[in-house]
């Protein structure tokens, strides 16, 4: 679904909208999320033990934080210009290099926030297994 939407608004060039490209990064967050670390969770969950490796592991405890930042703050982003829409119908809008620039915003805040979960991601020996946590200092 969120593959289809980011194609139908990015093949469409009146589909391309302050919202609509808000849209295009929640999409894309929600679907990257989704097929990065997916399978990787119900690995993990099922088996109860850590067979990706270290980098995986910092990887695997970093990205969905990125993700689920970068989904908020898009989310609120949608919000907030629906608000300006309707409480302020003739003030002009974002224009599509503002609305570019947000969006960068909203990553590296994002990626910026996720980064001590990832930074302290370590794989530790357990008795008969590895495991992937996080060890704060």
């Amino acid at each position: 679904g969120n593959v289809v939407v980011m194609w139908i608004i990015l093949a469409h060039k009146r589909m391309r909208t302050v919202t609509n490209y808000l849209l295009v990064n929640l999409a894309f967050a929600e679907a990257a999320m989704a097929a990065l670390n997916t399978v990787v969770n119900f690995s993990y969950a099922v088996h109860n033990e850590w067979y990706y490796g270290p980098a995986y592991c910092r990887f695997h405890n970093f990205f969905p934080i990125a993700a689920v930042f970068a989904s908020i703050y898009s989310m609120t982003a949608i919000a907030l210009d629906r608000y300006m829409a309707i409480i302020h119908p003739l003030r002009p809008r974002l224009s599509a290099a503002a609305t570019k620039a947000l969006m960068g915003l909203i990553w590296l805040l994002a990626l910026l926030l996720a980064f001590p979960q990832g930074y302290f991601s370590v794989t530790a020996e357990l008795p008969g297994r590895v495991v992937c946590l996080v060890e704060w200092p």
